[in-house]
C-alpha cells in the first residue's frame, strides 16, 4: 500500500476527492491544497493518466518528526535512494513550508539536496547531479513545523497541461482543470451519455470544448502525454502496468470516439476562434467540434441539435474594461438562451456574481470556484419559462437608488415607508425581550402585511456582526408577476437602512413547496459560516448554501425545554439535522446523547457545533442512519432506552438513502409508537413538527400515555403572530 498526495486548484479538493475514489483510492482525506489517499502503485498511476482535477501526483516515501535542522538532512540520507535514482542521474528538489528555524524554501532544498548526496557519496558511489531544467526524478519536500513528508513527482509538470495548447499564446485561459470541474458541476458526463449536445456561445480559444469532447470519449487526460511523465524515469518505475494502463486507455477513447455527441461552439473574435481551432485539432477533434464565427446578438442555432448544455465563461470586465458593454453582453445571452434554448440545461461562470443577474434568468444553482487566484462564480440555469426573469437592475450597491430609477413612483412612496415603519415597529416592541433573553438569532418580520410576504430573519454573529435572511413566499400564479416584483424591491430597498446594515450581508432566497430531493440540495457553495449562540451554546449558521441557515428559530424554546429536561440524563434526538438541540442539552449538563439523521452533511455540521462547545463525542454519539431503519430494528429489541427523546421529523421527506417517502401526518402514529418503546420508565418524549394542517392522533395513545400539547408555551415572542408555525407535545407515561 503506497500513500500519495494529489495537488489541485484551490477550491477543486472535494470533487478530486470524489474522483480519486473513482479510481480505487482508500483514506481520501481533503487538505486545502489537494487530497491525500493511499491505494496500490496502480491506484496512483491512474490518478496519473485519468485525473481531470489534480494538478500533481506525489508518491509519498518519507513522513517524520524533526529534532532540529541538522536531523533533516539526516532523515533524508536514511532513505535508499537506489531504488528512485541511479547513481549518476540526475534530479531536482523543490520546498515548501517552514519550521525548526527554515523559513526559506531555496534553504530547504538545499538541505534535502545534501541528504541525497551525502547518501550516494556515504556508499562510495558516484553523486548524482541537480538538473533544474530536465532532471531524472523530482522530489518536493514540506515541512510543517517540525514535520516532514517528502514525496516524489510521479508527473513533472502540472496536468492541467493536456498538451493540446503546446506552443500557443493564449491570453487569460481558463485552466483546463478548472473547465472540467465546471462541466462536473454542470453534469456533463450525464447529459453526454444520453446523447445531449454541447455548445460554448462564446467559445473564447476553445477550453471547454475540447475538456468536453475527452470526458465524452472516455479520454484519458494523461493520454496526450504519458510518455513524457516523470514517472517512465523513476527507477522504482513499473512499466509493464503502466503500458497496461496506457493500452486500456487507448482502447476506452477508440470506443468512446463512436458514441460521441455533437459539440459547438461561437464566438465574435476571429484570433480566439483560430487559436480554438488549433486547439481541437491538436487534440484530435476536428471532425466532432463545430464552430462558427457569431456574436451572441446575432445568434441562432445552426442545424437540428439535440438538447443539452449550454456553458460559457463570458468576458467579466477584466477581459472588457467597459462595464455597459459587459452587462449588455449578459443581456445578450439571456435573450440568446431565452429565445433558442427552451428546455436546454446552462452553466455560466462570471468573476462578478452581479452580472449573472442580466441574463435574466433565475439560477437553481451556484458554485465557488477559482481561476488561478481570481475567485468566480457558477451559475447554473433551467432554461425554462417559468424561471425567465426581467433582467436585473443596474448594478449598484445604492439598492434604493436602482429602485427609484426602475420604478419612480416608490421614491419615498407611502409602500416603501410602510414596510419601513412595520419593520421599525416589530423591533421596537422585541427590543425589552431580545435583551432580557439575550437572543441573538430571531425573526423581525413575517408577512405581516399580506402583499409583502417575505420573512426577516436577523443574525447577530461573532464574526463580523448582524446579518440578514431574507425569504420571499413564492408568489401564487394568480398574482402578477411584475406587481410581486415591484413589492419585492420595494420591501428590499429599505432594508439597508433600517437595520443599518451593508446590502452584502442581506442573503436572500425563495422559499417554496420543495418536492423530492430539491428539499436537500446544495443551493451554493460558498461555506461560510457564522456563530450565534443561542441557550448558552455556540450555534454554527450558514446564509447561502442552502434554504435554511442550520438553525430553526421558532424551535428555539422548544430545544430549550428538551435541554432543561435533559439535565443529568441520556438524550435521543431523532432526524436531529444539526443536533443543535443535543448541543444545547449537552451545554445544559446532559449525561450522555444519541443523535441521529441521515445527511452526512447534517452531522458534519453538527460535529461542528459540538467541537464550538467542547462537547465531548464520546459521550454524545452523532450516528447517520435512516432513522425509520433504525427504528424499526431497536423497536423489536432496544438495545437502550432514554430519559428524554426528542423527536422533530421532516413534514414529508425522500432520499436516495430511504426507499420510499415520509408522510408525517400519514406516518406519525407508527413512528411514535416505535419511538416510545425507547423510552425510559420515567422518561419524558417531545414530539414537534411544522405541518400546518398536522393533526395527532391521541385516541392512538390515549390508553397508556398522558399527553401534554405545549405548542403555546413554546411559541417564542418573535414567531406570535404566526402561531401555526410549529406544533409539539410532551409524552410521558399514565
Amino acid at each position: 500500500m503506497c500513500r500519495f498526495f494529489a495537488t489541485s486548484p484551490k477550491g477543486l479538493s472535494e470533487l478530486l476527492r470524489e474522483e480519486l475514489l473513482s479510481f480505487g483510492a482508500d483514506s481520501p482525506k481533503v487538505q486545502p491544497t489537494g487530497v491525500t489517499f493511499e491505494g496500490s502503485l496502480e491506484v496512483g498511476y491512474r490518478t496519473c493518466l485519468w485525473s481531470r482535477l489534480a494538478n500533481r501526483v506525489y508518491k509519498v516515501i518519507l513522513q517524520t518528526k524533526l529534532d532540529n535542522q541538522e536531523d533533516l538532512t539526516e532523515q533524508v540520507a536514511t532513505i535508499d535512494w537506489r531504488k528512485h535514482l541511479v547513481a549518476n542521474g540526475t534530479f531536482a528538489v523543490s520546498f515548501s513550508g517552514q519550521g525548526m528555524g527554515i523559513t526559506h524554501s531555496h534553504y530547504g532544498a538545499l538541505k534535502v539536496k545534501d541528504g541525497i548526496v551525502d547518501f550516494f557519496q556515504n556508499r562510495g558511489h558516484q553523486r548524482p547531479v541537480v538538473d533544474t531544467e530536465n532532471p531524472d526524478l523530482r522530489i518536493h519536500a514540506h515541512l510543517n513545523r517540525n514535520e516532514l513528508t517528502l514525496s516524489i513527482d510521479l508527473i513533472g509538470y502540472s496536468l492541467h497541461q493536456r498538451g493540446y495548447r503546446e506552443g500557443q499564446q493564449v491570453t487569460a485561459p481558463l485552466k483546463e482543470n478548472v473547465a472540467a470541474a465546471i462541466l462536473m458541476r454542470s453534469q456533463w458526463p450525464e447529459i453526454a451519455k444520453s446523447g445531449g449536445c454541447l455548445y460554448d456561445p462564446m467559445c473564447g480559444s476553445g477550453t471547454f470544448l475540447v475538456e468536453a469532447a475527452m470526458m465524452a470519449s472516455d479520454c484519458a487526460p494523461g493520454l496526450f502525454k504519458a510518455e513524457r511523465m516523470l514517472l517512465t524515469r523513476w527507477k522504482g518505475h513499473d512499466s509493464s502496468l503502466w503500458q497496461t494502463l496506457v493500452t486500456e486507455a487507448e482502447t476506452r477513447e477508440a470506443d468512446g470516439l463512436q458514441n460521441l455527441p455533437n459539440i459547438y461552439g461561437s464566438d465574435l473574435s476571429h484570433r480566439s476562434l483560430d487559436i480554438a481551432r488549433e486547439a481541437v485539432m491538436a487534440a484530435g477533434y476536428d471532425d466532432v467540434i463545430e464552430i462558427k464565427q457569431m456574436s451572441v446578438e446575432q445568434g441562432r442555432r445552426w442545424g437540428d441539435w439535440q438538447s443539452g448544455l449550454i456553458v460559457s465563461n463570458p468576458p467579466y470586465g477584466e477581459r472588457l474594461g467597459d462595464e455597459e458593454t459587459v452587462k449588455q453582453i449578459y443581456q445578450a445571452l439571456g435573450q440568446y438562451l431565452k429565445a433558442e434554448f427552451v428546455g436546454w440545461q446552462a452553466s455560466v461562470l462570471t468573476c462578478h456574481s452581479e452580472l449573472g443577474l442580466y441574463i435574466g434568468i433565475k439560477a437553481k444553482r451556484s458554485h465557488d470556484f477559482f481561476n488561478g487566484a481570481m475567485p468566480c462564480r457558477l451559475f447554473r440555469f433551467d432554461v425554462e419559462e417559468t424561471w425567465f426573469r426581467e433582467p436585473a437592475l443596474e448594478i449598484s450597491t445604492d439598492l434604493a437608488t436602482q429602485v427609484q430609477r426602475h420604478f419612480p413612483e416608490l421614491s419615498a412612496s407611502e409602500n416603501a415607508v410602510m414596510i419601513a415603519n412595520r419593520i421599525k415597529k416589530n423591533l421596537k416592541g422585541l427590543k425589552p425581550w431580545l435583551k432580557k433573553e439575550d437572543i441573538q438569532a430571531y425573526r423581525v418580520y413575517d408577512a405581516d402585511i399580506p402583499e409583502y410576504a417575505l420573512a426577516i430573519d436577523v443574525y447577530e454573529t461573532e464574526e463580523s456582526g448582524r446579518h440578514l435572511v431574507v425569504a420571499e413566499y413564492a408568489p401564487p400564479k394568480t398574482v402578477n408577476p411584475a406587481k410581486a416584483k415591484k413589492r419585492l424591491y420595494e420591501a428590499m430597498s429599505v432594508l439597508p437602512e433600517v437595520f443599518d446594515i451593508d446590502p452584502n450581508d442581506i442573503h436572500f432566497k425563495v422559499r417554496e413547496r420543495q418536492k423530492g430531493s430539491a428539499q436537500y440540495e446544495r443551493m451554493d457553495e460558498q461555506k461560510r459560516y457564522y456563530t450565534i449562540t443561542e441557550n448558552q451554546a455556540k450555534i454554527r449558521v450558514n446564509f447561502t448554501d442552502y434554504l435554511d441557515t442550520g438553525l430553526f428559530l421558532d424551535h428555539r424554546t422548544v430545544r430549550q425545554k428538551v435541554a432543561e429536561l435533559s439535565h443529568g440524563k441520556s438524550l435521543l434526538n431523532l432526524f436531529c439535522y444539526t443536533a443543535t438541540a443535543t448541543t444545547e442539552a449537552a451545554v445544559a449538563g446532559c449525561k450522555s446523547s444519541l443523535s441521529i439523521d441521515m445527511s452526512k452533511t447534517y452531522l458534519y455540521w453538527a460535529t461542528h457545533n459540538f467541537m464550538c462547545n467542547g462537547i465531548d463525542e464520546k459521550r454524545h454519539v452523532l450516528l447517520q442512519e435512516n432513522v425509520l431503519e433504525w427504528l424499526d430494528k431497536e423497536a423489536e429489541k432496544p438495545s437502550q432506552t432514554y430519559d428524554v427523546i426528542f423527536i422533530d421529523p421532516p413534514s414529508f421527506s425522500t432520499s436516495k438513502r430511504m426507499e420510499g417517502t415520509l408522510d408525517i401526518q400519514r406516518d406519525h402514529v407508527d413512528i411514535l409508537e416505535k419511538t416510545l418503546k425507547l423510552l425510559s420508565q420515567s422518561g419524558k418524549l417531545i414530539f414537534s413538527n411544522n405541518l400546518r394542517k398536522f393533526k395527532l392522533e391521541r385516541s392512538a395513545f390515549d390508553a397508556m400515555w398522558h399527553i401534554e400539547d405545549i405548542t403555546q408555551s413554546t411559541m417564542p415572542q418573535d414567531f406570535k403572530r404566526n402561531p401555526k408555525i410549529h406544533q409539539a407535545w410532551i409524552f410521558s407515561r399514565q
